[in-house]
């Protein structure tokens, strides 16, 4: 809920409270019974009520009951005042009081009332039995008017809590039946009652009907002819869903402390004119009426009664009117209407009906009403057309005008120059003015990014295709020198390139740890046996036709030290140079084989560095390359573990002979069983479902940030994506196979090159094992 603490200002609460206090403050002297100013002493009553009637106490308040509120003929405005017989009433008066409810053991008394509503001096009194306010009271001797007044801790129905004392009172007439609830209709057309009564010399029928018309009215009710005597706030009756919804508000965001002299302070209002004239109160109470949630403002009455009358409609009524607003119903569906309260903080505000209430209107409303006003309205006719009037563009778009965005004219200037962004065109780039347009999911839109050719990479892309990792080789640690790629017991046998070839694929991918065995001081000396390896193993694989990709992997000292650079940036411009010295020996010796032969991949799976220290490593090591190995395709990949969605946190050049990298295996959950992930997750169809969406949003990024100047946008590669099995409860080679044929299958629908992870001897994910995993090699066939 919406809490604001507020306050009336107490000079004027002390003065205002004086008619009131004049009326039910009483004296117990019966030989002064004039008195009508003096307080009412302690008058030995009869606090313990035995008729013979159990009430059961409840002082645990929230454990569901309803209470069963008593029913009584409500004869108030039927019956005319009458002499009380000789000898006065003898009866019972059984009741609730409430603001909330007042708690078990508070007090209450009824004071005897002469025909001039002064005290007699006699009053008999009574204890609440329990947490819902109700009461048994005896009296003997009773005139034919008295004031009932209860006085107790109350259950605050906002907050909830039950810190503070109030007294309730209600004037009464003793032939209007036994039941008489206590509540703060009651107390708020007490003193208006007598003034009638003696000031407008009516009787009490008379004025009891006409102050409880005049207080419904303060509160934009409508008058049910039910007696506030009769109402509980946790009845059943439409009336009581009025008392309900005032006693909320009056409560709204006053402390349980304040709650008195608020009361008091209306009544008082009330009292002379019948009309509560206080349009400060009155607002700032709208003010917070109109921020309430209403399943939450009865949340602590609920705890108690579960079954409320209905409240809500009378509580939203309150600001509707008090906002100038009116009502809101079928007949007015979509009707604006500005908050004319000028006391309201919300004044000038435009609401609009919805349902059967007033909402804030929103921006596109206010555009819609402002567009009909000067253009008529927006029909189908008019879609898409756009006009101008004092300095503003609207645009006709769904049945309302709305003022034109920057992007919407350009993409009606676009499409009038060179025809609609359609599905047959996506990813088209066009000049536009002094920029470009693109076309993208059925709209052109402005081109930040400056097109690149990206013509070289594309085709070098394509000839990747199809590849297969030939992983936990040269990258493993624990041999050096020719043998490096044994260090894990995964060594690359020359047969493996004829399997892999024979099998349809088009490349390979060569991970290799070049930082393992090479010197730490500058020049930074490669180890001459892993190098002559590595070309060995191109060499294989060129001679079965096969294009390579080498790269940087496992590079743990250099992503150490990038991590955490704030703390060591010497040690990390140190490694920096490394590695880049190492990189310029690689790019020089792959730079004797063809550009269209060998693909270089800066760094594998950067991750947990700053973006910036990923752009630093990335373009410092491209500078390289590009230096010493001038014709070949270059690979870069993002943060995150080479994530796709880091294209747009990258800082790529404009070079056209690249490709950005990107590894797929979501969800770990799934991929990963075994290495960090618990054993025995199944393949969802919503893994499954989800894929082309993802591969769309990272294409999407692409054609924003790295457009080509000839439509589409840079060129990408899955370098890494495959599942692991995991003993015992792991995923099946059908659940394998059926998630891989999904990962290319929404990878080759933009065009992006792909490499399994890995052939064989990597922890699970292998593909062939001695022979091909037949399910596998069935879903790779389908795209060789």
């Amino acid at each position: 809920m919406n809490i604001r603490k507020f306050s009336l200002p107490a000079a004027i609460l002390s003065a205002a409270l004086l008619p009131m206090s004049a009326l039910v403050a009483c004296s117990d002297d019966s030989s002064n019974s004039s008195a009508v100013n003096e307080p009412i002493g302690d008058i030995p009553g009869n606090p313990d009520i035995d008729d013979g009637t159990v009430i059961p106490s409840n002082p645990d308040i929230g454990d569901g009951q309803i209470i069963e509120v008593p029913e009584a003929k409500d004869t108030t405005f039927l019956a005319p005042d009458e002499p009380a017989p000789e000898g006065g009433y003898t009866g019972t008066l059984t009741g609730v009081c409430e603001k909330g409810p007042l708690k078990a053991g508070s007090d209450v008394k009824l004071t005897f009332l002469d025909d001039a509503l002064s005290p007699t001096g006699k009053s008999v009194s009574a204890k609440v039995a329990d947490d819902y306010g109700k009461y048994t009271l005896q009296y003997t001797g009773m005139t034919s008017y008295a004031m009932l007044e209860a006085t107790g801790a109350f259950l605050n129905d906002i907050m909830g809590d039950a810190s503070a004392s109030i007294t309730l009172k209600s004037l009464i007439r003793a032939i209007d039946g036994e039941t008489a609830n206590v509540n703060v209709m009651t107390h708020l057309e007490a003193p208006r009652i007598a003034y009638l009564m003696k000031e407008n010399g009516m009787s009490y029928a008379e004025a009891q009907g006409k102050a409880e018309s005049e207080v419904l009215k303060a509160f934009h009710m409508k008058n049910f002819t039910v007696s506030a005597r009769n109402l509980s706030v946790l009845g059943a009756t439409e009336a009581d869903g009025n008392l309900l919804a005032m006693s909320l508000l009056l409560q709204s965001e006053y402390a349980s402390a304040e709650m008195q002299t608020v009361l008091d302070y209306v009544a008082a209002d009330i009292e002379k004119d019948g009309s509560w004239d206080d349009a400060t109160i009155r607002a700032k109470i709208a003010d917070w009426a109109y921020l309430q949630k209403m399943d939450e403002l009865s949340y602590y009455l609920e705890n108690i009664s579960p079954a409320l009358p209905s409240f809500d409609q009378k509580f939203r009524t309150f600001w509707f009117q008090e906002f100038g607003l009116g009502v809101c119903d079928s007949t007015i569906q979509g009707k604006l209407v500005e908050n004319s309260n000028q006391l309201s903080a919300y004044h000038g505000n435009t609401f609009v009906c919805a349902d059967t209430t007033w909402r804030i209107a929103s921006a596109s409303a206010l555009q819609n009403r402002e567009g009909t006003a000067l253009f008529g309205e927006c029909t189908d006719a008019l879609e898409g057309t756009v006009k101008e009037a004092d300095g503003k563009k609207f645009i006709c778009k769904k049945s309302s005008w709305k003022y034109a965005s920057d992007a919407e004219l350009l993409d009606i200037a676009v499409t009038a120059a060179n025809g609609a962004c359609t599905s047959a065109n996506n990813g088209s780039i066009v000049k536009h003015e002094s920029g470009y347009a693109l076309c993208q999911n059925s709209t052109w839109k402005k081109l930040n990014a400056t097109p690149v050719d990206y013509s070289k990479g594309r085709a070098m892309n394509k000839k990747l295709g199809a590849g297969i990792n030939l992983g936990n080789a040269w990258e493993s640690k624990g041999q050096k020198g020719s043998s490096a790629d044994c260090g894990w017991g995964n060594c690359i046998k020359d047969e493996y390139f004829k399997i892999i070839k024979d099998a349809g694929f088009q490349s390979v991918r060569l991970p290799v740890r070049w930082n393992y065995d090479a010197e730490q001081n500058s020049p930074y000396t490669l180890d001459n046996g892993r190098l002559s390896g590595v070309k060995a193993d191109i060499d294989l694989a060129l001679a079965q036709g096969l294009v390579v990709i080498v790269n940087f992997h496992h590079y743990e000292e250099l992503n150490n030290y990038a991590v955490n650079y704030d703390r060591n940036p010497s040690g990390y411009e140190n490694e920096k140079k490394r590695f880049l010295g190492m990189w310029e020996q690689v790019a020089k010796a792959m730079n004797a084989y063809a550009d269209d032969q060998v693909v270089l991949e800066i760094l594998n799976e950067p991750h947990d560095m700053k973006n910036k220290q990923v752009d630093d490593l990335m373009m410092s090591a491209y500078e390289v390359i590009r230096k010493n190995a001038p014709g070949k395709t270059i690979m870069f990949e993002g943060n995150g573990y080479s994530k796709f969605a880091q294209i747009s946190n990258v800082q790529l050049p404009a070079d056209g002979n690249i490709i950005f990298t990107g590894h797929y295996y979501e969800p770990f959950s799934f991929t990963h069983q075994g290495h960090g992930y618990d054993c025995g997750t199944r393949l969802k169809d919503s893994d499954i479902s989800k894929m082309p969406n993802q591969f769309k949003a990272y294409v999407d990024s692409a054609l924003v940030h790295y457009p080509d100047i000839n439509g589409g946008h840079i060129p990408m590669n899955m370098g890494e994506f495959g599942v692991s099995t995991c003993s015992g409860n792991g995923p099946t080679s059908e659940e394998r196979a059926k998630w891989t044929d999904a990962a290319i299958k929404a990878a080759e629908s933009y065009d992006m090159s792909w490499h399994y992870w890995g052939l064989t001897g990597v922890g699970g994910f292998e593909a062939y094992s001695g022979s091909w995993n037949s399910n596998l090699l069935n879903v790779f066939k389908k795209y060789l």
